[in-house]
């Protein structure tokens, strides 16, 4: 099969951690694969974080705007255009890292020979559009592990892991000039805290007076502070903004991430710049709540997640406790 294969599409169309989470799949498709070109289909939202992925040959973007219409001609008409470009690609292989039955149908419409899907539950119906399937039931097994055992049992080699987040020189040279508008220094310890998750899922979200304690209690031991966050948070940062620096509103996702290198430890929920700040190679703390953290949390690395010592909130989670997993972090990186 693999000297058949010279176009591959990935799918998974969002959100951040999600499409992070299939980062070490590509690795493996470009071990297995030398000689192949490789596309991702992703929403136009989340097209920016494939940045990271160096090597990646073409993007295809799905318009989020299209996908929420009830207009019936207008979801025609962005379904035939992705036909026409699917068709005019010739994949050999199509891997969909969500399993959604409109992909399976869509995939087996298309006449892809390969077609692999990761799927939650199983669906029977759905399971028959896939040519190779993996039923993700593992509660106890990262999603990343799951992606690559769809990878095995499509016959493919699981190489070592290498889940390596590449964040382009023109965001780093954006975050580096930041750093010096702030008046902070690449060589003194600093603490990026990511205190919003992106989608605001109730019970995710870490108190941000508890964040702001947090970074009046390294500020005041000779550490930095830098506090993350996208464009529409800059508001609920206003009041930290007067103390601090805000990247919220003043760096894209890759120029954040790009941000979150150059500090020591990266503190934060479950969201996506705390994934692809550990797949940048970061020393993270990450706090835990409702969700296993050993499917989502941080990847290789589940002694890092912080979770609460009684009820299953990130709320519950107490200052005290991420006090002691931030010194810790610091402490490992001989600070």
């Amino acid at each position: 099969m693999k000297d058949s294969i010279q176009n591959i599409l990935m799918i998974r169309r969002g959100a951040i951690g999600d499409i992070i989470f299939t980062l070490p799949a590509f690795y493996m498709l470009k071990a297995n694969f030398p000689n192949s070109k490789i596309s991702f289909l992703v929403k136009d939202n989340y097209a920016e974080v494939l940045k990271g992925f160096p090597g990646l040959d073409q993007v295809l973007i799905i318009k989020k705007r299209d996908l929420a219409s009830k207009r019936i001609s207008q979801l025609w008409k962005m379904s035939s255009d992705l036909y026409r470009t699917v068709q005019q690609n010739h994949y050999q292989l199509a891997i969909d890292f969500v399993g959604h039955g409109e992909h399976a149908f869509f995939l087996w419409l298309s006449g892809i020979p390969h077609r692999w899907g990761s799927i939650k539950t199983p669906k029977p119906l759905r399971q028959w559009f896939y040519t190779n399937y993996f039923i993700r039931e593992l509660e106890d097994t990262h999603l990343i592990d799951q992606h690559l055992m769809l990878l095995e049992k499509g016959g493919l080699t699981r190489f070592p892991v290498k889940n390596q987040y590449v964040i382009p020189q023109e965001n780093m040279n954006k975050a580096t000039r930041l750093f010096q508008q702030w008046g902070l220094s690449v060589q003194k310890p600093t603490l990026f805290i990511q205190p919003f998750t992106g989608n605001g899922v109730a019970g995710k979200i870490w108190p941000l007076e508890c964040y702001e304690a947090l970074a009046d209690y390294w500020n005041e031991r000779g550490m930095q502070i830098i506090f993350g966050g996208g464009p529409a948070e800059r508001e609920k940062l206003s009041n930290v903004a007067g103390r601090y620096p805000v990247a919220a509103g003043e760096a894209d996702f890759v120029t954040s991430v790009g941000l979150a290198s150059l500090a020591s430890v990266v503190v934060g929920g479950d969201t996506g710049l705390m994934h692809a700040a550990l797949a940048a190679g970061k020393r993270t703390v990450m706090l835990v709540g409702p969700t296993n953290y050993k499917r989502i949390g941080p990847y290789q690395h589940p002694e890092w997640a912080v979770r609460p010592q009684s009820g299953n909130l990130i709320q519950d989670i107490r200052v005290e406790q991420v006090l002691e997993a931030t010194n810790i972090a610091f402490n490992d990186l001989g600070i």
